[in-house]
């Protein structure tokens, strides 16, 4: 399972695939930061294109999407963290889904997101603006697909799981929003998240390795089946046993791609210094042999 960690690739002609949802998360950051640089935070343009229920009452229906490409002039953090975010989020998740699949991601969860958010504050003056929606439900969907990959967070130096990331910072959203202590728009990532989610789940079903609300339906999870078009390199089961030595015997016995798998989970499992000398050779001469293909 992907949740394994293995890994998924691209085979053939969608390794274009990849490249595509890649170059979609920075065409969307170059946006963000020329909308920043370019748009003055007290022009004319800037209050048009906020999110305002002055706006949605009067049909500016645009803001709903605008609005996730604006950021405060006043907190650079703000677009820094965003982008910050989307860049080592996206670039996890996009390969994956590619590049029309991805940009309808990150708009479901930054209009789903300004969507709830307007919900709660149809009668407040207040003016939304950020693409934290959009991020939130891009996070939701990387631990959808990769919930066990490891993060290391700066204020929590320890190794967290995606889906552990999640689901504090879904608790943490769910106490701001109670508290109402500041003036971020919390209902907007919590909106974005659960667009990402719905979004996920029409895409893969309940294939997917990772299900936020999989314990309200326990028993209906099916082993996750890659996209069409990629291959997904299986862990061998526990009694397989390659016979590595004879790589040393015959260094012109070329190293298959199950030999390589193998030594690259244990790699990931236990560490580089935990190879033996007959599966470092095989690593070096796997080097080689993709050096002379």
């Amino acid at each position: 399972m992907l949740s394994d960690r293995n890994y998924m690739s691209p085979q053939g002609g969608n390794s274009e695939l990849a490249a595509g949802g890649v170059k979609a998360v920075f065409i969307l950051i170059a946006i963000n930061v020329a909308v920043f640089l370019l748009i003055p935070g007290d022009s004319w343009l800037y209050s048009e294109l906020s999110m305002s229920t002055y706006g949605i009452k009067n049909l500016y229906l645009w803001q709903l999407v605008t609005a996730m490409f604006l950021h405060s002039k006043v907190r650079i953090m703000h677009l820094l963290f965003n982008m910050w975010g989307l860049y080592l989020f996206g670039t996890i998740v996009a390969p994956v889904l590619g590049a029309k699949r991805f940009i309808t991601l990150y708009f479901i969860s930054g209009v789903c997101g300004n969507l709830l958010w307007m919900l709660f504050n149809w009668d407040s003056p207040a003016v939304l603006v950020g693409a934290s929606g959009a991020l939130f439900g891009i996070m939701l969907a990387t631990a959808m697909l990769y919930p066990d990959k490891e993060f290391i967070m700066i204020f929590l130096p320890v190794p967290m799981k995606t889906k552990t990331l999640v689901i504090v910072y879904a608790v943490i959203e769910v106490f701001s929003e109670l508290s109402m202590q500041d003036n971020i728009a919390h209902l907007a990532h919590l909106g974005g998240f659960l667009g990402a989610y719905v979004y996920i789940k029409f895409l893969f079903g309940r294939n997917v390795p990772w299900d936020l609300f999989g314990f309200l339906i326990p028993g209906t999870k099916k082993p996750f089946t890659a996209p069409p078009g990629w291959t997904l390199h299986q862990q061998p089961p526990p009694e397989a046993n390659d016979n590595f030595e004879e790589h040393l015997r015959n260094p012109d016995q070329k190293v298959t791609q199950r030999e390589l798998d193998m030594i690259l989970d244990k790699i990931s499992h236990t560490g580089i210094n935990s190879l033996s000398e007959a599966e470092m050779g095989i690593l070096k001469k796997a080097r080689e042999q993709m050096r002379k293909n």
